[in-house]
């Protein structure tokens, strides 16, 4: 999640330094796949798809927060006088289409999208495949066919809810899954030279880099290398976590604490994102601070502004336990 900010604040900058170029290739070499493989981790393909759980985790919070994006727009639009109706409608179109990105091929003209909460209509796409997937004579055959499905037709066509990124998703919750079942980190922590291949794949990766987004299906101009590099990279963000949890216990309490609340956190930076007039404010300080330092001013500012967020969502009945799942529970033992 912290990667996932700093990856936005990074890609606001124009020119992007050295610096930035580095953190911003970093971030997107492993953060999203990262999500979906531990979203399969925890998972339970082999029982039933979840319907009421799925829907309000993932589909009711994408779209009490598209609302709210666009709530916040028409305010804004009609304190600066502009056209609020097509502010409004411009918005709406984005939230209902759902798209983390434009990518030029949507079914109608689109000129916004509603950014990083695609990620919620996808994961609910790529759990309900994966469960299907389950149920199904040669599992990984169907996981395969769905990525390959999703891939090939971004290539034509991006349809409406983020579908597309749902079945190339697939892969990595399943790959998860696999994880899982077969205790690959315990294999790697009984026979520790497995972090060698992996670091070393991640690396190759990010030196052949070129560009990787899981939102509209673009993995660079090596995708099987940024796929593999994207799951190496991940194995290796969890070992490191596990150094974390062993040696810094003060960092891992601190980490493990965001860890608790990335739903809130998620939507909150997408609020931010998408609704505060961050090209006018960049273009206030960048002549005092200049460029270089610019991105990670963003970050630290962007930092605090979620956090209050989701302070705030916090505070929200009601809203409350749609964001913290973990309150929702601690409400029903309560009750119960």
């Amino acid at each position: 999640m912290i990667c996932v900010v700093l990856g936005h604040s990074v890609l606001m900058v124009v020119p992007m330094s050295g610096a930035a170029r580095l953190v911003y290739i970093f971030c997107f070499s492993f953060h999203m796949p990262l999500f979906f493989i531990l979203s399969g981790y925890f998972m339970h393909a082999d029982r039933p798809f979840a319907w009421r759980k799925e829907s309000r985790e993932l589909l009711l919070t994408y779209a009490l927060t598209a609302a709210a994006v666009v709530v916040l727009h028409a305010v804004l639009a009609l304190a600066l006088h502009h056209d609020t109706a097509h502010v409004t409608g411009t918005w709406l179109l984005a939230a209902l289409y759902g798209s983390g990105a434009n990518t030029g091929n949507e079914l109608i003209a689109m000129s916004r999208s509603i950014g990083a909460i695609w990620f919620l209509l996808a994961l609910f796409w790529a759990h309900l495949l994966v469960h299907i997937a389950y149920r199904l004579p040669a599992t990984p055959l169907w996981i395969i066919g769905f990525f390959a499905l999703g891939y090939l037709s971004s290539r034509y066509v991006w349809l409406p809810f983020s579908v597309q990124a749902g079945l190339t998703a697939s892969l990595f919750v399943y790959l998860g899954c696999l994880g899982k079942r077969f205790d690959v980190i315990g294999l790697f922590r009984r026979w520790p030279v497995l972090w060698l291949p992996s670091l070393a794949v991640w690396g190759l990766a990010i030196w052949k880099f070129s560009s990787f987004g899981l939102a509209t299906n673009v993995y660079g101009q090596t995708p099987l290398l940024s796929i593999v590099g994207s799951v190496c990279g991940s194995l290796c963000i969890i070992g490191a976590s596990q150094l974390v949890d062993r040696w810094l216990p003060y960092l891992n309490r601190a980490l493990a604490f965001i860890g608790r609340y990335t739903l809130a956190i998620f939507c909150a930076h997408l609020l931010e994102n998408d609704v505060l007039p961050w090209i006018t404010i960049m273009s206030k300080i960048q002549p005092i601070i200049g460029y270089q330092a610019e991105p990670f001013l963003i970050f630290a500012v962007k930092s605090v502004l979620i956090a209050v967020m989701a302070l705030v969502l916090y505070r929200i009945p009601a809203i409350n336990a749609v964001y913290f799942p973990s309150l929702r529970r601690k409400q029903a033992v309560v009750k119960g």
